[in-house]
């Protein structure tokens, strides 16, 4: 097992050869970190990594006009392009990103208020870029988006069973042919998007553990994330409770990296459901993306992958039969997680939601917020808890 001085790897072939081993290598990662890295993810080996990331580069350096075919904003399903974030806002990064989910018909309309919103919200069609300009892009993104699937459902059982828990339990919360999805792929530039006179306010920013305007953040809606990115840039708090870098998952540019890649691979992290599900003995991981470590003049590329729970009812930890009135997690029973989901994509792009949202974005906002920061509040505690641990078992006073 690795130290809690880099981020845990478990290798996916373990679960084959010696499935105890992965077993304890994904309890370790989990409980020691929230971070790990999938070495022979299957489905996402390098000759299709490099593949998809050749397609999504070839949309990110398409000329604006053929992008904004796909602009975000163009309906109500939160699915499309979006323009680059200005460098002068104070938030230490520059991007654009284009987000996906299933190809689905709308169950009603957008507005039609007889629905909860999160049907209406995260239930329709993806907003694809002119396909005679760049014809293989939705093909590789649809092949990835059932791979990161069927992935994410494979390791949610396992990560059950790690827990000493039924794995059948998982399937509560997520129903293989009935998703809910909030998918990514972002294109983050280096420190030269900034003015020059700016960029020194950025590396201070990023210097401070604990600045709050660099995007800092759990993922809080989902059991676990997923993704690939093909440059330095993502870090997570994990150890003592500092920032550690995290590897590449695919090399696409000659030269030297400031960290190792390991092709094949995928980075997992625990999400805010799950935090909560096993009462914090899988605590969500906080990390953010570090302008300052892309490599100067290059860009960088992720394509993140959250898989929502249903989102009827409360999430009941394994092994209760109740909800509890606030777990472990900061996760209070009775939430609406469905307008809590809903509202999480509208504060993250208000672009589509002046258009389309404007009126229920305003009605639960402040209570979106509260959720939000009781959570992280969560995760701020059990990584400070995490990182005693660690401190003891590396100076021999931890029991046995």
């Amino acid at each position: 097992m690795a130290s809690a001085k880099e981020i845990p790897t478990v290798n996916w072939l373990d679960l084959k050869n010696d499935r105890k081993k992965f077993l304890a290598d994904l309890r370790y990662a989990l409980s020691d970190c929230g971070f790990l890295i999938l070495a022979n993810a299957p489905g996402l080996e390098d000759n299709f990594q490099q593949r998809a990331f050749k397609e999504v580069r070839g949309f990110f350096d398409a000329p604006m006009d053929v992008k904004k075919t796909a602009h975000i904003a163009n309906s109500p399903y939160f699915r499309g392009y979006t323009l680059p974030t200005p460098a002068d806002r104070g938030h230490g990064q520059v991007i654009e990103n284009f987000q996906y989910g299933f190809e689905q018909e709308p169950l009603c309309a957008h507005d039609d208020v007889t629905e909860p919103i999160h049907k209406r919200l995260f239930r329709g069609p993806n907003t694809w870029p002119d396909a005679d300009t760049i014809s293989g892009f939705q093909p590789v993104i649809e092949e990835l988006n059932l791979c990161y699937h069927r992935l994410t459902h494979q390791l949610g059982e396992l990560i059950v069973e790690s827990l000493g828990e039924d794995p059948a339990e998982f399937q509560k919360y997520f129903n293989f042919d009935e998703p809910y999805l909030a998918a990514s792929l972002n294109h983050n530039f280096s420190l030269d998007a900034f003015a020059e006179g700016n960029r020194e306010a950025v590396h201070t920013a990023y210097a401070k553990f604990d600045s709050t305007n660099v995007g800092t953040h759990i993922d809080g809606p989902p059991f676990i994330a997923l993704l690939i990115n093909d440059r330095p840039g993502l870090q997570v708090v994990a150890g003592e409770g500092r920032w550690m870098d995290a590897p590449v998952t695919c090399r696409t540019a000659p030269g030297d990296y400031s960290v190792p890649v390991i092709p094949g691979s995928v980075v997992v992290n625990t999400g805010g459901t799950l935090m909560h599900l096993s009462e914090g003995r899988y605590s969500a991981t906080l990390h953010r993306v570090n302008t300052t470590l892309i490599p100067a003049g290059e860009t960088r590329v992720s394509m993140p992958y959250f898989l929502l729970p249903k989102m009827e009812g409360d999430l009941i930890p394994f092994g209760k039969s109740t909800a509890e009135d606030e777990g472990a997690a900061g996760y209070k029973a009775g939430r609406d997680r469905g307008a809590n989901a809903s509202v999480n994509r509208m504060g993250t792009f208000p672009q589509v939601t002046r258009r389309w949202w404007k009126e229920e974005f305003e009605e639960l906002n402040q209570k979106h917020r509260e959720e939000v920061q009781m959570e992280t509040a969560a995760a701020f505690q059990l990584a400070e808890e995490r990182g005693q641990r660690y401190k003891e078992k590396s100076h021999g006073t931890s029991p046995e």
